[in-house]
């Protein structure tokens, strides 16, 4: 079974305090949320060290979004270059942006279709991220990525109409994942 068809529907927990719906999260006593202070931090830091897309332009949000997917990468145990590969691939689709609308279904960081999962699945960062891992493991199985350019392993799993857009982005990536692992 892929990671992503074993995530449970959560809708409310009384005792976590969490509520999920339309894709907010709003996290209550008892519950780790973002330090969003440290995330301006490292917000206002990454934008005086990045050179591309990002440069100048790193919020919070962005900073959120990137570490889960560092965060799913180190779950699986994937390493930093899955998580660079990760990062320069939502630079390239959404400079970050978690969006809810895109070209034809695309949705999410990654912005991916409609037969990766729900809207709702494809919204959740962390889901999405995984997706995108099961994806990069069904065309490369077994790690079998590790000699080729990261942005070629992104167009592979991507399969986007402008494949050169991914390595050029990279950089970038490997920046915001050193300060986030």
């Amino acid at each position: 079974m892929k990671f992503t068809e074993s995530i449970p529907k959560l809708t409310f927990t009384a005792t976590s305090g969490l509520l999920i719906s339309a894709g907010l999260i709003l996290a209550g006593p008892g519950v780790a949320a973002a330090d969003t202070d440290t995330d301006k931090e490292i917000a206002a830091t990454l934008n005086t060290e990045l050179d591309d897309d990002m440069a100048g332009n790193m919020t919070d949000e962005h900073v959120d979004n990137a570490r889960a997917m560092v965060e799913a990468a180190k779950d699986r145990d994937m390493g930093e270059d899955a998580a660079t590969m990760a990062v320069a691939t939502s630079i390239v689709e959404t400079h970050l942006d978690n969006l809810d609308w895109g070209d034809r279904d695309s949705v999410g960081l990654f912005q991916q279709r409609d037969h990766y999962g729900s809207q709702e699945q494809r919204l959740d960062p962390t889901w999405a991220t995984n997706a995108f891992f099961d994806e990069l493991n069904r065309v490369y199985p077994d790690g079998s990525w590790d000699d080729t350019p990261l942005g070629e392993v992104a167009q592979d799993v991507q399969r986007s109409a402008y494949p050169d857009r991914y390595q050029h982005q990279v950089d970038d990536a490997e920046v915001i994942v050193d300060h986030l692992w």
